[in-house]
């Protein structure tokens, strides 16, 4: 078992060394030393045309920029048979970005976002979970996809409809064209959050605000919201901050909706899907990396990283660790982003998951413009 994980783990270095690739072309080479590559961000803000309408209106920055040079990669050309182990690790470095930017917060901050961000994210879970439903039933959709479907909108995307698959007796071509009908809207929803919280001025709290609640996949709620407000060693991310915050929050409601859906079915605790055993136990779906998250809170808070304000040598070395790590798992997400398999989606999902998406982005936007203060 030890000798087949060292195997794994050297068949991944190709892999996670080609997104470390695409993160330094993006983002450049500085922070380890050498300054005469600046990223191809640097190079778009030093031209004040591309930097008026690519940069400050379609926040084209180093984030955007390392997605779509990995779905260029993966839809243009063909991502090397080498790299596809590496390339799985992806959402590890994101999850590892995600537990060290809990280093930005002290248990005050969680305690104060959190509180409004509890009743604001338990309302559209649940408003999200009926309306999807309640839209499939209408029309005559399988109750199985549906369930998936009200999962993947209601919570965090993918993860929610792997974790809902078993429990609800999916088929493997329901979790195909969920997952599908997920990540399309989330391309669209990473591009158009970003504009459409410029067009109608929103903060950066706001926008955190609307990005953790209305966009759908966990690591879109993240690129969006550095996008929007991009974090340099200057410049916390307001918008990170409390999109995450309301994302976390949003993850750990996860394990109980799984639950609930495995109310309506009497299929056993384990099955497989698309190869993979998947247990149901609250376990094995409870999101672990929030654990490590909330860890990073208290050392802040009890001072074990240093001084925050100026920020402590650990605490500037932490910032800069956790952008790299978001780098690097985001373009390992654009190199899993197929047109080919997006395009198989169709007919009744895309219909409710589409309408799911939609209404939530609409009404999330509205909560904010009529209740969410500017400032945290």
């Amino acid at each position: 078992m030890e000798h087949n994980k060292a195997q794994l783990i050297v068949k991944a270095i190709p892999g996670i060394l080609l997104m470390f690739a695409i993160a330094v072309f993006t983002r450049g080479a500085g922070d380890f030393g050498f300054p005469q590559w600046p990223g191809v961000e640097a190079y778009l803000a030093s031209n004040e045309y591309w930097k008026k309408y690519l940069i400050d209106i379609l926040h084209l920055n180093y984030i955007l920029l390392t997605i779509i040079i990995g779905m260029i990669i993966r839809n243009i050309f063909t991502v090397p048979q080498w790299a596809v182990t590496g390339i799985k690790t992806s959402s590890l470095f994101i999850k590892l970005g995600v537990i060290l930017l809990g280093s930005m917060y002290s248990v005050v901050d969680v305690a104060r976002l959190g509180g409004t961000g509890i009743i604001i994210v338990l309302s559209f879970v649940i408003f999200t979970v009926l309306f999807t439903l309640w839209l499939a039933k209408r029309i005559n959709m399988d109750p199985a996809a549906a369930a998936l479907l009200s999962a993947g909108t209601a919570i965090c995307g993918v993860s929610a409809i792997i974790a809902a698959a078993p429990a609800v007796r999916a088929k493997t071509t329901d979790v195909v064209y969920s997952i599908a009908t997920i990540l399309s809207f989330g391309i669209v929803f990473l591009f158009i959050f970003p504009l459409v919280g410029t067009l109608v001025g929103l903060s950066p709290h706001q926008f955190g605000v609307w990005a953790g609640t209305g966009i759908l996949n966990s690591g879109q709620i993240l690129a969006a919201c550095l996008a929007f407000d991009p974090e340099t060693a200057a410049h916390a991310s307001v918008s990170l901050k409390t999109g995450q915050i309301y994302n976390i929050i949003r993850v750990i409601f996860l394990p109980f909706v799984v639950l609930v859906l495995a109310v309506f079915s009497s299929r056993s605790a384990q099955t497989e899907v698309d190869g993979i055993n998947i247990n149901t136990s609250l376990w094995s779906r409870f999101p672990v990396f929030v654990i490590g998250f909330l860890a990073m809170v208290f050392m802040t808070s009890f001072g074990l990283l240093g001084q925050t304000s100026p920020p402590s040598p650990e605490l500037v070395f932490i910032r800069k660790l956790y952008n790299w790590f978001f780098a690097i798992g985001l373009a390992g997400l654009g190199m899993q982003i197929s047109f080919s398999e997006l395009r198989r989606v169709g007919g009744k999902p895309l219909a409710v998951g589409s309408a799911a998406a939609v209404v939530k982005a609409v009404v999330a936007l509205m909560v904010v413009l009529l209740f969410i203060d500017e400032q945290p």
